[in-house]
């Protein structure tokens, strides 16, 4: 050590500094700062101490010790004006120690009218890590100079050390808060919460998964493999636990699971966690219980096949005895006549919204058969070409606007995806009074075929656009001008959202509608039929030729 004012180290304040040294393998706040004011008074012989813990651009009101026993407001209000016109403020402000041989000759010192012990040198140093002021002590003494220059450079490196140990035993108490912060947010969790190593052995969980009784305690380190044998929710779970691939390490997963032992469905959510580097160190699993609203689901599916089924046979019968009832009226002019023609209708019309519903749960529901490679532009053609008679009968300009340089291909049901189409062109029709224009457009641009229908029809008012595509959704003011049941648009979005792609309308009201959907193309569909889960659907029965109408 370098002799400063002819003052040189001793063994003593070796034997100092190397205990200063052991500071850094504390991680007690209240620990290092009773080593460091033990230490710091020791080194140069002071009578009082004091040490303003500063963190975050606060003052650390749990580790503050002045010179002087004050209740907490007037202890408040002598370090906030140390801080803010004192010495203590001067050092911080300054990220330097200095030392006051005679408070009385130094402006930067402030004598309280309560003061009863007198201080006549002072010695005062800053704990700086990064550049950033983490504490100030304030040494002092009631003789002139008892502080020099070698006390400052003894105390400057104490500090320095003893900075790095309470910034240790700051960051060791936060993380110790956050991680019980963490721990009580994990354990209210009403969603089960399981976190395994990329081994595959259990590391966390949350008492909501307790609850599950997965297993006889312990369940931390076992594997997760293990409890698969005693509930089959697991198994779809395992092939997410080895170690991901690059193209995975960030992939979130989605899946369905039901514990047939619990009798519970689990909505699962599995997403990868990875150490600082980037590298992975397992999976967390979250399982979200929707139990009510399977049930709810299943209770609707068998409402509706038992009321689709039931429906059917007096259907059938209404509409028999009405046709016998038309033969046996003699007189072609009876208005029985007439009465029976309204049976027939409503008993057809009925028939035909038990079947479209049936279509729409069973797009909805089933696995669509994304099995051939369709030529989109002959597609939408045969669309256009089937549709065009029915623009024509009611006078209206028909059009078309499609832009394909070369013949891209989408894997898709070429029956389904023709009929949304048509059904579309339908809408427009139907909505668009006689001598109006229904537009036909469709471009490929990035991977993606978008396909649209525009009309100058009636139009749909802006707070009716969320809904169109809901099942059953009419638009109030269209329903009292055109029959239908709601379920086109309906059926529309289901295709082409089990295609891959998605909807829109673009509408204003009096002045028509666009609706339009995207579709991925081959090169797209191919890539993301690895990863996505199984949704392949048998194509059923291909429904009536004609088109569906929407509203």
């Amino acid at each position: 050590m370098m002799q400063v004012d002819s003052l040189q180290p001793t063994f003593e304040d070796l034997e100092l500094l190397a205990e200063v040294s052991q500071l850094l393998t504390l991680t007690e706040m209240d620990g290092v700062l009773q080593r460091v004011i033990g230490l710091a008074a020791r080194a140069v012989g002071a009578e009082q101490i004091s040490l303003f813990v500063h963190e975050h651009e606060q003052i650390d009101w749990a580790h503050v010790f002045t010179m002087r026993d004050l209740p907490g407001e007037e202890a408040v209000q002598v370090v906030t004006r140390v801080l803010d016109e004192g010495f203590a403020g001067w050092v911080f402000r300054s990220k330097r120690g200095d030392f006051i041989p005679d408070t009385r000759e130094d402006s930067r010192w402030i004598t309280f009218a309560d003061d009863t012990v007198p201080v006549r040198s002072v010695l005062c140093v800053p704990f700086v890590v990064q550049d950033e002021v983490i504490a100030v002590v304030t040494l002092s003494h009631s003789e002139l100079g008892h502080f020099n220059a070698y006390h400052l450079r003894l105390m400057t490196i104490i500090a320095n050390q003893a900075a790095t140990a309470v910034r240790n035993a700051q960051l060791f108490n936060r993380l110790r808060v956050q991680r019980r912060q963490l721990n009580a947010i994990l354990q209210a969790m009403g969603d089960a919460l399981i976190v395994v190593d990329e081994y595959g052995h259990i590391v966390l969980i949350n008492e909501a998964a307790r609850s599950l009784a997965i297993g006889d305690p312990p369940v931390i380190g076992r594997k997760l493999a293990d409890f698969a044998a005693m509930d089959s929710m697991f198994k779809p779970l395992l092939p997410y636990l080895t170690p991901p691939t690059p193209e995975r390490a960030t992939s979130v997963h989605r899946l369905e699971t039901r514990s047939e032992r619990l009798q519970v469905d689990f909505q699962v959510t599995i997403a990868p966690w990875e150490d600082g580097l980037g590298g992975p160190l397992g999976t967390v699993i979250v399982l979200h219980d929707v139990t009510p609203l399977r049930d709810l689901s299943r209770f609707k599916d068998e409402m509706l096949r038992v009321a689709t089924h039931d429906l059917r046979s007096p259907l059938a019968l209404i509409a028999g005895y009405a046709d016998m009832i038309r033969i046996d009226t003699l007189d072609p002019d009876s208005a029985v006549l007439d009465h029976v023609g309204i049976i027939k209708k409503s008993v057809e019309r009925m028939g035909s919204l038990i079947d479209e519903l049936l279509r729409v749960e069973r797009i909805r529901n089933s696995p669509l058969e994304l099995r051939e490679q369709t030529d989109i532009q002959s597609l939408i053609r045969v669309a256009v070409v089937n549709m065009r008679p029915s623009a024509v009968a009611k006078r209206q300009q028909f059009e078309t606007d499609i832009e394909m340089d070369d013949r891209p291909r989408i894997v898709a049901d070429p029956v389904l995806l023709r009929q949304s189409m048509e059904n579309l062109i339908a809408n427009a029709i139907k909505y668009t009074q006689e001598g109006g224009q229904i537009t036909v457009r469709a471009r490929c641009e990035a991977d993606r075929l978008y396909y649209e229908v525009e009309d100058t029809g009636i139009g749909i008012a802006p707070e009716h656009h969320a809904r169109v595509f809901e099942s059953f959704y009419r638009v109030e003011s269209l329903s009292q001008q055109q029959k239908g049941n709601g379920l086109g648009l309906s059926l529309v979005r289901n295709v082409i959202m089990r295609h891959g792609g998605d909807v829109w309308l673009e509408s204003e009201l009096g002045k028509g509608s666009l609706f339009g959907f995207w579709l991925p193309l081959i090169s797209d569909l191919a890539e993301t039929q690895d990863t996505a889960d199984d949704e392949t659907l048998p194509t059923s029965e291909p429904p009536s030729p004609g088109a569906a109408t929407l509203f």
